[in-house]
């Protein structure tokens, strides 16, 4: 029997890293990028498919990641000795994957109730005057932006754990370290 490993599988590492860049890409590119372009604008469906495919290649990382996830063995849970810190931990994680999936089905509802994809795809039609007057956009930007406090509290705990617990917790997602 095999001892239980110190750190995480390097696919999953490299998956981990990979989709923190592209989720807060997607969301910047999405909320700060794309949000002062004007529908109007000749640029914005090239910028949109840019967008869109970010997001389906999100998609399509985050069920890989999961795959990897259980057929890989992994470390055993970090203990802050703070049972509810702990149970916290874990369901931080699992709101990142929930997240992660409901922004891209939001955005693909999006794209559905506009006919995006007959305009990136297929270049007919043409964009809605404004995207927010459809309410799958509010719900999208939602919970792009929740995604992005929950990213935030999980950088949060992992510096917790490296800095003050002195764990070494970043060197189980990481290609580097003992």
């Amino acid at each position: 029997m095999s001892a239980e490993p110190k750190r995480y599988h390097p696919a999953l590492v490299f998956l981990h890293w990979l989709l923190a860049l592209a989720i807060l890409g997607a969301i910047f590119y999405g909320g700060v990028i794309l949000g002062d372009v004007e529908n109007s604008d000749p640029q914005k469906v090239g910028m949109l498919k840019l967008h869109a495919v970010l997001g389906l290649l999100i998609l399509a990382f985050t069920v890989v990641r999961l795959l990897v996830r259980a057929a890989t063995p992994r470390p055993a849970p970090l203990v802050s000795g703070k049972p509810l810190a702990d149970k916290l931990a874990v369901g931080v994680h699992h709101l990142l994957y929930t997240l992660t999936v409901l922004v891209v089905v939001a955005g693909l509802a999006l794209a559905f109730s506009t006919n995006l994809f007959r305009v990136l795809i297929a270049h007919t039609g043409s964009l809605p005057k404004d995207f927010d007057d459809y309410a799958a956009h509010g719900v999208h930007s939602a919970l792009a932006y929740a995604l992005l406090a929950v990213i935030a509290l999980h950088v949060a705990g992992a510096l917790q754990h490296q800095f003050l617990l002195k764990d070494r917790i970043l060197s189980r997602m990481s290609f580097f370290g003992k």
